[in-house]
């Protein structure tokens, strides 16, 4: 929150209010504006959708919970926003998104002004499979996962990009799994080569904001390089803080090859692993690794489009 569009935002409402004789009139208005007073730059802002024509750094996957088709209170489809402007390798059209299960949508979830999805064990969405590579990022030796989520449940999964029926299981190279741990932080678990089984490096955040149940916006950017030793090949950040915490499996050594191998992409759970329960309110996938201007530049879109000081 914006602590000092609250002030100012109560400190006239009181002035105003006792002017007009009724002290506590106008805080209301105050609340408001000191929810989205100084959310973001403005000129340091960048719309995803904006970037479906740069060719190599369009995002692959950029939804919301505000486009999505019900049935009741349930989620049968989900919209790409690149829509008809994506264009990286000479695609005409933005991946689709399948919904796996009945997502509930929850209308004004973040900041009682936007929507979101929440997910249970058998609820996902993304891509299941394709073996179009330029929609799975098996082209790509890296991306950058950006959402806009709540977790409300320990012990769960949030992200998957891996086909494994348990993680870390066998795995493939760039095998990357987002999940909640016991104490409600995030867990982002990262395969590297698959010489002999697998090894695999394991980070949990330990920001208070994750366990609190706030909306936060999470940022992972990962790669199947390591340009600057051990913990180059990924880096995690809560509400544009770095926040990586190693929890002691040192085990990740490199990579089998190049690019990232398997053809699985999926918001909420995965499509064979279980234990869902938390919620999304945004997911933004690119081929590549951001740098730190576009970090900035796209965590204020989200930071505008829910008015809130993430």
């Amino acid at each position: 929150m914006a602590r000092a569009g609250f002030e100012r935002g109560f400190n006239q409402s009181y002035l105003q209010g006792v002017k007009s004789g009724h002290a506590m009139g106008n805080h209301r208005t105050g609340y408001a504006g000191g929810l989205t007073d100084g959310t973001a730059n403005m000129d340091k802002l960048q719309d995803p959708v904006l970037l479906a024509h740069a060719n190599t750094h369009c995002p692959f996957y950029f939804w919301n919970a505000d486009n999505v088709t019900l049935s009741g209170t349930n989620v049968t489809a989900v919209t790409n926003l690149l829509g008809t402007q994506f264009n990286p390798l000479f695609e005409p059209s933005a991946p689709t998104i399948t919904v796996n299960g009945d997502p509930l949508y929850v209308p004004q979830a973040v900041n009682n002004n936007r929507a979101a999805i929440t997910f249970d064990a058998n609820d996902s969405i993304g891509v299941f499979n394709d073996t179009t590579a330029n929609k799975n990022l098996t082209l790509s030796s890296e991306m950058t996962l950006m959402l806009v989520c709540r977790v409300d449940t320990a012990s769960t999964i949030m992200f998957s990009k891996t086909d494994e029926t348990s993680f870390p299981g066998t795995g493939t190279s760039g095998d990357l799994i987002v999940r909640t741990d016991a104490n409600k932080n995030f867990q982002v678990t990262y395969l590297g080569g698959v010489y002999s089984g697998f090894n695999y490096d394991e980070f949990t955040t330990n920001d208070p904001k994750v366990r609190s149940n706030q909306w936060v916006i999470l940022t992972i950017k990962a790669q199947t390089k390591r340009p600057n030793g051990r913990g180059s090949e990924i880096e995690i950040y809560v509400n544009g803080t770095r926040d990586q915490r190693d929890t002691g499996i040192p085990t990740l050594i490199g990579f089998d090859l190049d690019t990232f191998q398997n053809r699985y992409i999926q918001f909420g759970n995965g499509s064979s692993l279980t234990g869902g329960g938390n919620s999304i309110a945004a997911g933004l996938i690119t081929g590549y690794w951001i740098n730190e201007s576009q970090q900035i530049r796209l965590e204020n879109y989200f930071r505008d489009y829910y008015g809130t000081k993430f």
